[in-house]
């Protein structure tokens, strides 16, 4: 992860200066393949060439340091961020993996998934937590939006979400909020890559420990995302990993199959139009 966070950065820092990949390498002696495997995240080049390259692209201050600091870890598996105070910083990594995943399966216990939310409903579940200014809400928004794309390019990521009902009956915004949103879950999962299941309320399970995201690529890379209030914590460790597969087996054990899942939710939606649901 570090190693394609660095590739990622390095590539914006010299599109910006306006060098071509060729022209960067001749600068510190490096072919365009080696500048292309760095660039891609591949562990390519050293801390040296790295260094190089940012005095070449201007980059000073902190984000120097921030990219210097990859260098040195780029083998490292797992990154608890800590160090990104902002919000843009903070979810760029995500946005990166999301954009490079074939198969994400996301487990929900308090909100409807991001992937899956409609901007009236995100809007009223950020105004309601009353930790995010207004002022920033609709940059969350835009954000949010740009998310959304990778369910609906030409060859879209694959997704399986996993959803406790009671998601499904807590109220954010208005009933009609909740209305539109539950009907769009419905239409969301009709999409060949989507497929939505819900866990009906009926005890404990192995999704008690809260909200996460495997994310999943053809080459086997495989990385869990949790987040909280001030940081975001990336898991690569291979028996980190199988803990979060085994609890997505179990909760798909658990979940009603699509079909009755679609039903479910058709209800509720229908009871919060009503009213019956508060």
């Amino acid at each position: 992860m570090r190693a394609e966070e660095l590739g990622d950065d390095l590539r914006r820092l010299r599109e910006a200066s306006g060098l071509s990949l060729e022209r960067a390498g001749e600068l510190i002696d490096a072919s365009a393949t080696k500048m292309s495997r760095l660039e891609n995240g591949l562990r390519e080049g050293s801390t040296e060439d790295v260094a190089a390259l940012l005095a070449i692209y201007g980059c000073v201050g902190p984000l120097r340091t921030e990219l210097l600091t990859l260098a040195h870890e780029v083998d490292r598996r797992g990154w608890w961020q800590r160090a990104k105070p902002t919000f843009d910083e903070r979810v760029r990594t995500l946005l990166n993996l999301e954009r490079k995943a074939d198969l994400i399966v996301n487990y929900e216990c308090t909100n409807v998934p991001g992937l899956l939310q409609l901007p009236v409903y995100t809007e009223a579940l950020l105004h309601e937590c009353e930790l995010i200014p207004a002022d920033e809400i609709p940059h969350r928004l835009a954000v949010r939006s740009q998310r959304h794309s990778i369910l609906l390019r030409p060859e879209p990521t694959r997704m399986l979400a996993l959803i406790d009902e009671q998601v499904l009956r807590r109220r954010i915004g208005s009933p009609v909020t909740m209305h539109r949103q539950l009907l769009h879950l419905v239409e969301a999962a009709q999409l060949a890559n989507i497929s939505l299941r819900v866990i009906a309320n009926s005890g404990a399970h192995a999704g008690v420990n809260g909200a996460f995201l495997l994310l999943k690529r053809e080459s086997g890379h495989k990385v869990v995302y949790l987040e909280n209030l001030t940081s975001s914590l990336f898991l690569e460790e291979p028996e980190e990993i199988e803990s979060y597969e085994k609890a997505i087996r179990l909760l798909v054990r658990r979940a009603l199959p699509e079909g009755e899942s679609a039903e479910v939710i058709t209800e509720l939606a229908g009871r919060w139009e009503q009213g019956e649901l508060a």
